[in-house]
């Protein structure tokens, strides 16, 4: 056997940067293959593996009785894998979720991330470590209308069929990615319900190289509340899900150190509040600098540029996630029955069915258990919406609205627009913090963030005012920019809590700098011009804050992906709800 020699982590690490630098123009892999600039051969050669990675290759019939997910022939070693769970707990909801997989139950599924769920640097989402392991549950253990029946059914008349085909599978669990390029655990905790499959009983959630990698505990700075805040919402749904903690890595955000992410802090929650979680760098890094197997070579894993790892760690992080799950589904008949002994002596030797019983009883009595206080001091959750976009938006407006059309202007987005000066819109909506708060906490100022569409030509300006209920400072905003582009962005305002704030927005004239700009347009491009009618105000929504005392709001912008997953979970509520 050929003798390995360990490798400075440093070193390795900055051969390996040095190389990204000349990767780092590229942020997505080519639907034509993967990315191999400045690879070594063997590099190259396992970029093509997991670029070509298909799990109907890798999943083997059941063997071992009904109900059984069969198993599964992994491409990353056993060791990396185990290394990967980074935490399981008691995992009790986890392990109730997969028994009703394996019942045959339809499961509802939802993820909330950023860019690398999101699937950029794999070529797009169903490249991605969520839809491989969606795919899998699907064909292992897919519902039945009539619950009844073994799940692995279908692999009696497998085949091979292309990665993008799902195959042999007549019903699929419902699933939504509501992963959103460029955000933070802050944007999907105000924006949850846009984002989340209604009545959810699953959801991955993957914040640690968007959040900030440094935090301070004592405060339990902004961006770790918000998670802390996020973490609770879903968990306290009215559906229970099970949250798994998914941790994934970039060298560019971590700056190719170990440590400067975010996930070191996210092991805190998980073990508060047993959630399972999952390790990207756990099961690759440490290997990689000991000399371990080849196939885990970095430029295999992370050559989806700078910021995302390429179609390598998605399979990495696949197969981590199809371990926990089968090593829990394999593990649930003794931990129902340790259940049992452990807790009564009355049951008849060899009474598996009443052990069972009891064990899932004891699973039952964890999931109905009240979440524990925040971890951060006051720390809770809202249990009410706290982001208003689309219908939710003209819910809030108070009548008569005069001045102000709710359109969409053809591009999918609804708002209302003003195009002319001193039209007034009021909002009603409750800026009240909730949660068990100090007196401090319930008459502190929370931020109101008003979203509305900036662009470089014909925006006009608009006043905001409180004028019931709560108190706030005037302030106007100028939806004029001169950057050549148009997005909705975020003004925010410190506001008094009050359970009915009416927010006036009054439309104004277009600022010095818009006239300014439309006047060079008018240079530039004949007959686009026109007068002050032709100047717009467009107000796109209204996200109240959960932070009491801030200074700043936790949304950034409003993406356009938001429009379009609200439409999604609308249409995937029917009966279910949050």
């Amino acid at each position: 056997m050929q003798n390995r020699q360990s490798v400075h982590p440093l070193f390795v690490m900055l051969i390996f940067s040095l190389s990204l630098l000349f990767l780092s123009v590229f942020s997505s892999a080519s639907l034509d293959g993967p990315r191999l600039e400045n690879l070594t051969e063997t590099e190259i050669k396992y970029a093509h593996i997991y670029y070509n990675y298909n799990i109907f290759d890798h999943i083997l019939p059941a063997s071992d009785g009904i109900g059984s997910p069969g198993g599964y022939k992994f491409f990353i070693p056993a060791p990396e894998r185990m290394a990967g769970i980074t935490y399981v707990g008691h995992a009790a909801r986890f392990r109730m979720v997969l028994e009703r997989a394996r019942k045959g139950e339809r499961l509802r599924i939802g993820a909330l991330g950023g860019s690398i769920t999101a699937g950029q640097g794999v070529g797009g989402a169903k490249f991605t470590y969520l839809q491989r392991f969606i795919d899998w549950l699907n064909f292992v253990m897919p519902p039945h209308d009539d619950k009844s029946g073994s799940p692995t059914s279908q692999q009696a008349a497998f085949q091979t069929q292309d990665t993008n085909v799902a195959v042999g599978l007549p019903r699929q669990h419902d699933f939504i990615n509501g992963a959103v390029s460029g955000t933070e655990s802050g944007y999907s905790s105000s924006c949850l319900h846009h984002h989340l499959i209604p009545g959810a009983d699953l959801v991955f959630v993957d914040y640690a190289m968007n959040d900030l990698p440094t935090a301070s505990w004592p405060q339990a700075g902004p961006s770790r509340r918000a998670m802390e805040r996020l973490v609770r919402k879903v968990l306290n749904l009215p559906s229970r899900p099970a949250v798994v903690l998914v941790n994934m890595f970039a060298m560019g955000p971590s700056h190719g150190k170990y440590w400067y992410t975010a996930e070191r802090d996210f092991m805190e929650f998980a073990t508060y509040y047993s959630l399972p979680a999952v390790s990207l760098k756990a099961a690759v890094l440490p290997s990689v600098y000991a000399g371990g197997p080849e196939k885990l070579s970095l430029g295999a894993i992370f050559n989806g540029g700078l910021n995302h790892p390429g179609r390598g760690g998605h399979v990495v992080v696949f197969e981590v996630l199809v371990t926990l799950a089968m090593d829990l589904l394999r593990s649930n008949p003794r931990y129902l029955l340790e259940s049992r002994t452990n807790t009564t002596e009355t049951a008849a030797a060899g009474d598996a069915t009443s052990l069972a019983e009891d064990g899932a009883a004891a699973l039952l009595e964890v999931w109905n258990r009240p979440l524990p206080p925040p971890m951060a001091a006051n720390n809770y959750e809202s249990s009410r919406q706290t982001c208003y976009i689309e219908d939710e938006l003209l819910a809030l407006t108070q009548p008569p609205v005069e001045g102000w059309e709710w359109t969409d202007e053809g591009r999918g987005k609804w708002g209302y627009v003003a195009m002319a000066p001193g039209k007034t819109l009021r909002l009603k909506f409750d800026t009240r913090l909730m949660g068990n708060r100090t007196d401090e906490d319930r008459f502190a100022n929370i931020i109101v963030q008003i979203a509305f569409l900036q662009s470089y030509t014909r925006m006009r300006t608009a006043r905001v005012d409180c004028t019931e209920g709560c108190q706030c400072s005037s302030v106007t905003i100028d939806a004029y920019s001169a950057r050549q582009v148009s997005l909705t962005s975020m003004k925010d305002i410190k506001v008094t809590q009050h359970s009915a704030c009416i927010m006036a927005i009054t439309s104004g004239p277009q600022s010095h700098a818009a006239t300014v700009g439309a006047a060079t347009a008018n240079v530039d491009a004949v007959g686009r011009g026109g007068g002050d009618e032709m100047f717009k105000f467009k107000l796109m929504g209204v996200v109240v804050g959960e932070e009491p005392g801030a200074s700043a709001g936790t949304v950034t912008s409003v993406r356009g992906d938001s429009h379009v997953l609200w439409k999604r979970t609308r249409d995937a509520a029917g009966a279910q709800h949050y």
